[in-house]
């Protein structure tokens, strides 16, 4: 058993001598999108099935006490209704969720998501050397979705991925853009603190 050979190695296609860290290439990966697709569809159904209990529930109470109830009135409608307001509000807004996410996860592309080395920056479709990065930047993705990095060119373009669709944190991006930007840049993260 020897170790590893010079003439074991494969070379790395590129320009010039290219060593094993001469770019970081993350590719789309919807493992966390599955997931969260998952996750949101057991959501909805817990939702469903405990608004179906409550109308069960409701509906027993109700042809149970059926003669009080109606003797009494307006009180004994208003608690119920604002209460089923209230879960089906909930389940609406479970249900817009989970549909979001499954479109993500449907529209999600193959190939890769983000890359950086020393000649600049690729996010999404959006490539910009690092004297053209306006700027590299964590962004909130908003209401169910997960935080976004975006880059924006002096050209007017902008890249986007979902951090969800990649394999490593926001603090990592941002040491790996220092590196290969030779500290000109670095990934804003300032807006993930709001």
């Amino acid at each position: 058993m020897g170790g590893v050979s010079p003439t074991d190695v494969v070379p790395v296609p590129g320009p010039g001598t290219w060593g094993p860290i001469a770019e970081l290439v993350l590719p789309y990966d919807p493992t966390a999108l599955a997931e969260t697709v998952r996750r949101r569809r057991r959501g909805l159904v817990v939702r469903l099935v405990s608004l179906g209990i409550s109308l069960v529930v409701l509906a027993a109470i109700y042809a149970w006490q059926w003669d009080t109830i109606s003797a009494q009135g307006g009180p004994y409608w208003v608690f119920p209704a604002i209460g089923l307001t209230f879960a089906l509000v909930w389940t609406a807004v479970v249900l817009v969720g989970f549909l979001r996410a499954r479109k993500e996860l449907r529209a999600a592309p193959d190939g890769i998501a983000v890359r950086m080395g020393r000649p600049g920056v690729v996010v999404g479709t959006a490539f910009a050397r690092w004297s053209d990065v306006e700027a590299l930047e964590v962004v909130p993705g908003g209401l169910g979705r997960s935080d976004r990095l975006r880059l924006r060119t002096a050209q007017g373009e902008t890249g986007v991925v979902g951090l969800d669709q990649v394999v490593l944190q926001p603090a990592t991006l941002d040491g790996t853009a220092r590196a290969y930007s030779a500290g000109r840049r670095g990934v804003d993260l300032s807006r993930l603190d709001n």
